[in-house]
Parts: structure tokens; sequence; C-alpha cells
């Protein structure tokens, strides 16, 4: 029974393109959640006031609203394309493909979706593991320093399924982790407060 099951989601996954399709939205979501993270854990930071309790309360919130906005807009954007896909289909063959080519692409918009919308919360809770574990300002430059880890890893993933340089796509992502930084550290209203 559940070979079975395995052989029609493989297939499911063939009729629709869905493997690319899941991973390009696992690196999207996954690339947001670390984003927001680091740029929530800096801020916290430099608030000067924050304690772990806040960090963790406000960045579970944080990462809660991120999967859901991330899954909610995939599954709204990816049905849409299902759905124009499965037209194509019903135009060529010149009727309806109902059955197996429609579950087929629903089978598609939830996986993609939950894809999308797991992906920024396991990035986000990976650094602010630190908060629960260790005090203030031993958990701050450990979730930072993890936080650049993981946007490397997604890069140098990027790289080897793009068949480029994997360290020079790591570290494009950890640029953007460490521009995010930047910015967050330059705009803090913590300067004017």
């Amino acid at each position: 029974m559940l070979k079975e099951k395995l052989e029609l989601y493989k297939l499911y996954c063939r009729m629709t393109g869905l493997i690319p399709i899941a991973r390009r939205y696992f690196i999207i979501g996954y690339f947001d959640g670390a984003l927001t993270i680091l740029g929530l854990i800096m801020g916290a930071y430099l608030s000067g006031n924050a304690s772990a309790k806040i960090v963790i309360s406000a960045g579970v919130a944080t990462a809660i609203a991120l999967g859901i906005s991330s899954g909610w807009g995939a599954y709204e954007a990816e049905r849409v394309e299902q759905i124009a896909r499965k037209m194509e289909k019903d135009r060529a063959m010149l009727r309806s493909v109902g059955g197996i080519v429609e579950r087929a692409h629903k089978f598609a918009i939830l996986v993609s979706s939950a894809v999308h919308a797991i992906s920024p919360i396991i990035a986000s809770l990976i650094p602010l593991s630190f908060y629960v574990l260790l005090p203030l300002n031993e958990a701050f430059p450990l979730a930072v320093v993890t936080g650049l880890f993981q946007l490397f890893v997604v890069g140098a993933f990027m790289g080897k399924i793009s068949k480029t340089n994997v360290i020079f796509s790591g570290l494009r992502l950890v640029l953007a982790g460490l521009i995010t930084l930047v910015i967050v550290l330059v705009l803090s209203p913590s300067h004017v407060m």
C-alpha cells in the first residue's frame, strides 16, 4: 500500500514538474526565514533592552507569520499556475483531462505550498534555539553566525544544483545576510531613541 502511494506521488511529481518547483519554494522560503530572523535578532540586540524571552517570543511569532504568509502566497500562486498547466493539457487533448491529471495538479499545489510554509520556519527556529540554550550575550553571536552559515549552505546547494562554483554561490547568499545586518544596523531606530 505504502509503495503504491509512493509510486503514485512520484508519478504526480513527473506529471507536474513538482521537484524543481518545490526546490525553488524551499530555497526562497529558507532564504527569507534566515534573513528575516537575522534582521530581528540584530534589531533586538541594537535595542539594548531585549531579553532572551522577548527575542524568542518575537522570533517564533515572526517565523510563524512568515510561514503562513509564504505558504498562503505559494498556495495562491501555485493554484493559478497548476490550473493554467492543466488547461494547457485540456486544450492539447481537446477535452477536460480530469482524473489522475487533476489529482496530480492538486497534489503539486499542496506540496509546494507546504514546502514554502515550512522552510522559513525551520530557517528561523535554528538561530533562535541559541536563545533557549544560552545566555543572551552568548546567544547573539552564535545566532548570527548560524544564520549566515545557513545562508552559505543554501547558496552552496544552489551552486551544486546549477553546477556552478559552490563556494561562490554560498558566499553570495552570505553577502545578502551581511548587507541585511549592515542595513538594519544603520537604519535601526535605536540610534535616535
